[in-house]
């Protein structure tokens, strides 16, 4: 059995206010809860006085608490000793990665994984920057304890030169990296820094280290040298064919071309064909 908690990304004014809101937050929702939001002075809270608790992005952490509700109402009953053993996912792309990344702080606090018959997976893509380091440190402690018993992973998925996944500045990321790169390979744990872009010459020196990557590699290089071939192929006057035999490009694909690459990096889609193509399916 799985459960399934998904975030969407950014499609509204409100969305967008959301995304902008990158001041700090302590992470107390047993405290903000009834009131639904973090405090019209939660920035400032701690940071001089009080507790001086971990710190999470604004934005996202008042969208957590409004969320947090439905979690206690249908996900959090099936979670337990005396509930069978089941798979939460917890996915998001954009805001909702940035999202995806609260809902595992609430899950990895509020419950007890070492004693539970159930496992925690978040994979996140595009994912914006939302912890503060005191709370990245703590949740990559509590991972630390449970990757090892096969009881939660945590993956952000990142696309060549993904401009989201590098901001807000003064904040950092959780979880294991899963680097997408400009020709479709995916690196899984690579030790890169956000602004890191492999090239075509690094890649052969991955290659070299890494022989299983060096053999997919060729794989999907033979694959390119057949489809070029079968491309030759194809006669002028095919659907979708020009008069110099080039295969014309649709009005999305013109589109695509014309967005720097940085921000078309963060399209679902160029996150999705990589993938989709690790397990062997064609795009339709």
């Amino acid at each position: 059995d799985i459960i399934v908690v998904s975030f969407r990304c950014t499609t509204s004014a409100l969305d967008w206010m959301t995304n902008f809101a990158a001041t700090s937050s302590e992470w107390e929702p047993d405290e903000d809860l009834d009131q639904g939001h973090s405090g019209f002075c939660s920035c400032l809270e701690g940071r001089w006085w009080g507790t001086n608790k971990p710190r999470v992005h604004t934005g996202f952490y008042n969208n957590i608490l409004q969320t947090i509700p439905t979690f206690e109402e249908f996900v959090n009953p099936l979670l337990g000793p005396d509930q069978p053993p089941r798979t939460l996912y917890v996915v998001g792309h954009s805001l909702g990665a940035g999202m995806s990344t609260m809902a595992t702080i609430y899950f990895l606090e509020k419950f007890d994984w070492k004693t539970l018959p159930q496992k925690y997976v978040n994979i996140s893509a595009g994912t914006p920057r939302s912890c503060k380091k005191a709370m990245a440190d703590r949740m990559e402690e509590k991972l630390a304890e449970l990757r090892p018993l096969d009881k939660a992973v945590v993956c952000r998925v990142v696309r060549d030169e993904d401009l989201v996944a590098k901001v807000p500045p003064r904040y950092v990321h959780i979880g294991k990296l899963v680097f997408l790169t400009e020709d479709g390979h995916v690196l899984v744990g690579p030790k890169l820094d956000d602004a890191h872009i492999i090239d075509e010459k690094e890649m052969k020196a991955l290659c070299k280290d890494y022989p299983q990557l060096a053999a997919v590699a060729a794989v999907e290089e033979a694959a390119k040298e057949a489809a070029k071939e079968a491309a030759k192929e194809e006669e002028v006057g095919q659907r979708g064919v020009g008069g110099d035999g080039k295969k014309e490009l649709t009005s999305y694909e013109k589109t695509m071309k014309k967005i720097p690459g940085f921000l078309r990096d963060h399209c679902p889609d160029y996150y999705l064909e990589p993938l989709v193509k690790l397990y062997g399916r064609d795009l339709e």
